[in-house]
């Protein structure tokens, strides 16, 4: 990931407020940055970010070329024979909106958390994706597609050359890798490192999740463009209602199923490690707390006997409040209502994708 623009934190009454003004610097705002996309962002209105000129611009003008050189050459279009592939553009410019959407809304998170405050090493937690991966990352997938392209480019046509040996490897991968990254961060980096941190559950936390209600609750965010991409996949692949010899091939069906499948075991995984990251620190300070407790008490181990002298009476009193606090914590990052949210946009694709193959 990337740092954000900020404004200047403030403190009042014990009261901690950092709020994300502007879009966070992601490696793509980096790399295309160095293309020129930072020097057409500052002379233009707006403030957009050099990632997000780069995908309207390239993924505009690379569509422009295409339908043109197959409108002069009387070949026929895609968009003729499946219409829903006009979607495939609005997924690109959705995959960069949803990483700056998220990215500003992962630090915001870790501002609401304290972290700053709270963490002895608050950068694990603030940035903590690997410079290098969104590199290997792209590598990989540029390589993948170029390899597949030489092997299966038989017969081709100068728009399949177009859109195989350049449009998808350095228009489609960058942005879909930048989504990846800042969905990974979320799902993967960041709770792991949360679970390794010296944070701690905040057990006064009155809404007894122990401060973990943002992480909680981007979890589910973050699915959500999952879910929105895979809707639109399934329109793509599917077409429904659309009259033509648009035919769906074997895989299409298995592919959509592998990646939901794995975008589910990603949430799993964050639940997971978040639920033993809470449950770990829950019974450590249960044990401590009944230690003190039975330190205070005269035969603590037998209830029918056991007696509190009169000077523990007070601490007695505090250790069983503070007792009660963290037992009612929970072992979950999130509330009733967003569990079931979560369990819902799970269903949703899966049952859309169902639908659409047999209509």
């Amino acid at each position: 990931m990337a740092g954000v623009n900020r404004t200047n934190t403030t403190s009042s009454g014990g009261s901690v407020e950092s709020i994300v003004t502007e879009s966070p610097n992601l490696w793509l705002d980096r790399v295309t940055r160095i293309l020129g996309f930072g020097w057409l962002a500052e002379r233009i209105p707006g403030d957009l970010p050099p990632s997000y000129l780069y995908t309207i611009v390239t993924v505009v003008v690379s569509n422009v070329l295409t339908i043109s050189y197959s409108i002069l050459n009387n070949i026929p279009l895609i968009y003729r024979e499946n219409p829903y592939f006009a979607i495939q553009p609005l997924i690109l410019f959705g995959a960069i909106y949803g990483a700056h959407t998220l990215q500003t809304a992962y630090h915001n998170s870790m501002t609401e958390m304290r972290i700053h405050e709270r963490a002895d090493d608050p950068e694990s937690l603030l940035d903590p994706v690997p410079s290098w991966l969104p590199w290997a990352l792209f590598i990989i997938g540029a390589g993948l597609q170029l390899a597949r392209s030489i092997l299966d480019m038989a017969g081709w046509g100068v728009t399949d050359y177009f859109a195989n040996f350049f449009i998808f490897p350095f228009i489609f991968v960058p942005i879909l890798v930048q989504f990846f990254i800042v969905y990974v961060s979320i799902e993967f980096f960041a709770p792991w490192r949360l679970s390794k941190s010296d944070i701690g559950i905040h057990f006064l936390d009155p809404q007894g999740v122990g401060g973990l209600r943002p992480i909680g609750e981007l979890v589910k965010k973050a699915y959500y463009w999952i879910v929105a991409g895979l809707i639109g996949y399934a329109l793509i692949t599917y077409a429904p209602f659309v009259e033509s010899s648009w035919t769906v091939s074997a895989a299409a069906g298995t592919i959509f199923t592998a990646v939901w499948i794995v975008t589910i075991a990603s949430v799993a995984f964050a639940v997971f490690i978040l639920h033993r990251f809470m449950n770990r620190s829950k019974q450590m300070e249960l044990q401590r707390l009944e230690n003190e407790l039975r330190d205070c008490i005269q035969n603590p181990w037998d209830i029918k006997t056991y007696e509190i002298p009169e000077e523990k009476e007070k601490q007695v009193e505090k250790l069983r409040e503070r007792i009660n606090h963290v037992s009612a914590t929970s072992e979950y990052p999130a509330t009733f209502s967003i569990w079931s949210q979560l369990l819902l946009s799970i269903a949703l694709p899966k049952g859309i994708q169902l639908l659409l193959a047999n209509m």
